[in-house]
């Protein structure tokens, strides 16, 4: 019997499946930089007196640019180095960075021109990640996201359907790409996954982003047949398991492999709830769905509500989380389970004692394909 453990927060848990009932079990593995490769590639970067730096993203891989950054800088003169960052970023970033000399600074400005017209030289630093919405994230979505709301809700009406579409290269990704051109700022844009980084690509927004979305969709994607179940986690990346609005992106990267009419089940504790935004109103009672898509304004999350919505038509979603199971069967319509035995018992006895499951870990890292 093959002895599968599975990301539930800071622990793993086992998946104990006979190897009878085991489709395949899929992880991340990305060929990794050195940490001379690292400096290396950051070798350009000019940080002076007038710099601003902003991470966009809380990951282990952003923190070790950030470190490395530091480390590049001392020697220069500079002994301190301050990075803006989002509150929800700095919570992330705090417990992976141990150099006192560097100071996180909590943002709360709206006007991004304003901010960066203050400073010489900007620099954004992001995890580039597979997005649902935009197909990619990066620099340029993040930007969108959390200063371009008014274009965020343009970019979240041009998609063309309710389903996710990661990997994919669609209209609301140019949307954000358009509007990130003119932005007077340079990028170091990161592939990695939770061991370490494969590729740093530093320059101009756009290119960098680019750059970046090649090498991922390079090195993440995982071809596999398609099933009638599958049971999905996270890697060791904090930020993806503390919110149902951080852990449903894994979701989305792994669903569409899973035949209609199949069973796919994501493992999130999210220990910190719901996560806010649309998820949040909803199960509050202060959000409707179908007022939502005729709306003019965006709201933080929104694309989960369409996309579980939808998909709950195809598939039985189900979910291993700490949250109540009033909010997530009897509102959000998850199957709910108490642990693994009990999710293999139910996928047996529903898809028959023959059935093969596919089990992913690292699911936020990589993307499946038939």
């Amino acid at each position: 019997m093959p002895e599968i453990w599975l990301k539930y927060g800071t622990t793993d848990i086992v998946l104990d499946i006979k190897f009878e009932n085991l489709l395949k079990h899929v992880s991340s593995d990305y060929p990794l930089l050195t940490d001379d490769e690292i400096k290396s590639a950051l070798k350009d970067v000019i940080i002076g007196d007038n710099t601003l730096i902003l991470a966009l993203s809380g990951s282990r891989s952003v923190a070790k640019i950030i470190t490395t950054l530091s480390q590049i800088a001392q020697p220069k003169g500079y002994e301190k180095l301050t990075v803006d960052v989002f509150p929800d970023v700095a919570e992330a970033l705090k417990m992976y960075i141990t150099d006192t000399k560097i100071s996180l600074r909590r943002i709360d400005y709206l006007s991004l021109q304003e901010r960066l017209g203050r400073f010489q030289n900007v620099i954004f630093i992001s995890h580039v990640t597979y997005d649902p919405l935009f197909g990619f994230g990066g620099t340029p979505t993040l930007v969108l996201r959390n200063f371009m709301k008014d274009r965020m809700s343009e970019a979240f009406k041009s998609r063309q359907n309710d389903l996710p579409s990661v990997g994919n290269k669609g209209t609301p990704l140019q949307i954000a790409l358009s509007y990130c051109e003119n932005i007077p700022a340079l990028s170091i844009e990161v592939v990695a996954n939770y061991h370490g980084i494969a590729g740093i690509y530093y320059g101009n927004i756009l290119q960098s982003f680019n750059d970046a979305v090649t090498k991922l969709s390079a090195i993440s994607t995982i071809k596999t047949e398609s099933t009638k179940s599958a049971i999905i986690s996270m890697s060791c990346e904090i930020p993806s398991h503390l919110t149902l609005t951080n852990s449903l992106n894994t979701l989305w990267n792994s669903s569409h492999i899973v035949k209609e009419g199949g069973s796919v089940v994501l493992i999130a504790e999210n220990k910190l709830g719901i996560g806010g935004g649309a998820l949040q109103m909803f199960i509050e009672g202060k959000l409707n769905i179908e007022d939502s898509r005729k709306s003019n304004s965006y709201i933080d999350g929104l694309e989960h509500l369409i996309f579980l919505e939808a998909l709950k038509q195809k598939y039985d979603l189900g979910i291993l989380s700490t949250i109540p199971q009033y909010y997530l069967g009897t509102l959000l319509g998850f199957t709910t389970y108490s642990g693994t035995k009990d999710i293999l018992q139910h996928l047996l006895t529903k898809h028959g004692k023959n059935n093969k499951v596919l089990a992913v870990s690292d699911g936020d890292e990589i993307l499946l394909k038939a």
